[in-house]
């Protein structure tokens, strides 16, 4: 009986342990999975990276910038709420005018780009300086309503970090 016992513990035991290395392996497969998404992004929207440049200069696409500033007006006050990706992504189709699959993937590729500084206002103000290089100063009323869409969306006020994005936009603009 007793060796009856430890087979059945041994079995129980071993099942155990590859129940465990499957969850491994299936998180580790999510997180790839996600890397290649943002990879994919990047090569769709014309991101190249280049050896001592800030990120922020291997973007050669407009939107590709205003997004990221769109999510660190979002991150501002903590992490991304669901109402400020929603939000987001129905500013970057409607602005964009893109489907909701293409605006997902820029969401995706902007976050990455946007969390590549430790500092967020220098982000903001590069990001700020690549658009306009990119996008020229048209970009920047489009840019301003898209911020501040962004920056009301959790309390229906506008944020300061937003009032801040929206007042050095203005700056530009005139």
């Amino acid at each position: 009986m007793h060796i009856l016992l430890a087979a059945v513990g041994l079995m129980a035991a071993a099942a155990f342990w590859i129940y465990r290395i499957r969850q491994a392996a299936d998180s580790t497969r999510v997180v790839l999975d996600a890397a290649q998404d943002v990879k994919a992004a990047a090569r769709r929207f014309g991101f190249r990276s280049r050896a001592n440049q800030h990120p922020t200069e291997g973007v050669d696409d407009p939107r590709v910038t205003g997004a990221a500033l769109l999510i660190l007006v979002a991150e501002s006050d903590g992490a991304i709420s669901k109402a400020e990706q929603n939000c987001i992504l129905e500013q970057l189709q409607t602005v964009f005018q893109m489907p909701e699959s293409e605006a997902e993937e820029l969401y995706l590729f902007a976050k990455w780009l946007a969390n590549q500084s430790s500092n967020p206002d220098d982000m903001i103000r590069r990001l700020i300086k690549r658009t306009v290089h990119l996008g020229g100063r048209d970009t920047l009323p489009d840019l301003i309503r898209m911020v501040d869409a962004v920056g009301k969306v959790d309390t229906g006020e506008l944020a300061t970090d937003a009032e801040h994005v929206i007042e050095k936009l203005k700056q530009l603009r005139s």
